[in-house]
């Protein structure tokens, strides 16, 4: 038990000196101090001020300043980029700074002014949450696919039940036989009667 811990810490710093993080700051002493810190961790740190118009490619996270309801037109890309981490740097807790966190789906917040103490527990906190959401977006868009996939299947199934006059039970051993000697998804047979039944 005691052999695994060091092992996932291990795993934990490895992963975290691959990522490549965005912060989005002014120039200051503060964010020379953040900077400094996020590299010591082994961090790929990259900085920019203002909010760039689009995401760059290469990016794991993004830690950015959210200071008025103003930033709501320079951060809308980050609503529709689910594949990071969003970490939002704050001063002030008021309810439109509390409904951008919201609507742009903060994975983790630090306050200002900003403390070393916190940092490293809210990136993976942040990492963490951001895997999940995509484990699990992932999963919805395989079992939305599946779905779809079945009803083609069903009605592919009632169109030979109905033009070959046989059991639904009769017409879908035949659609998985053909599946199976053809090496082709049930899903694509189904998807090819369907198609040729609507001509």
């Amino acid at each position: 038990m005691t052999e695994t811990a060091p092992l996932r810490n291990e795993n934990l710093l490895r992963r975290l000196r691959r990522m490549r993080v965005l912060v989005i700051h002014p120039d200051d002493p503060e964010r020379q101090m953040f900077l400094a810190h996020l590299k010591r961790i082994g961090c790929q740190v990259e900085s920019v001020w203002p909010a760039p118009d689009s995401l760059p490619d290469h990016v794991d996270v993004v830690l950015f300043v959210l200071t008025k309801i103003s930033d709501r037109r320079s951060l809308s890309w980050m609503v529709n980029s689910a594949a990071i981490a969003r970490i939002a740097i704050i001063s002030f807790e008021t309810p439109e700074i509390l409904a951008e966190i919201e609507r742009l789906n903060v994975h983790g917040v630090l306050t200002k002014p900003i403390r070393i103490f916190g940092i490293l527990a809210v990136l993976t906190t942040a990492l963490g949450i951001a895997r999940h959401e995509r484990r699990l977006t992932q999963r919805i868009r395989s079992l939305d696919d599946t779905l779809k996939a079945r009803r083609k299947i069903e009605k592919a199934v009632a169109i030979l039940s109905e033009t070959r006059n046989i059991s639904e039970e009769e017409a879908y051993r035949r659609l998985r036989d053909k599946s199976q000697n053809t090496k082709t998804s049930i899903a694509d047979i189904a998807d090819a009667i369907v198609a040729s039944s609507d001509i």
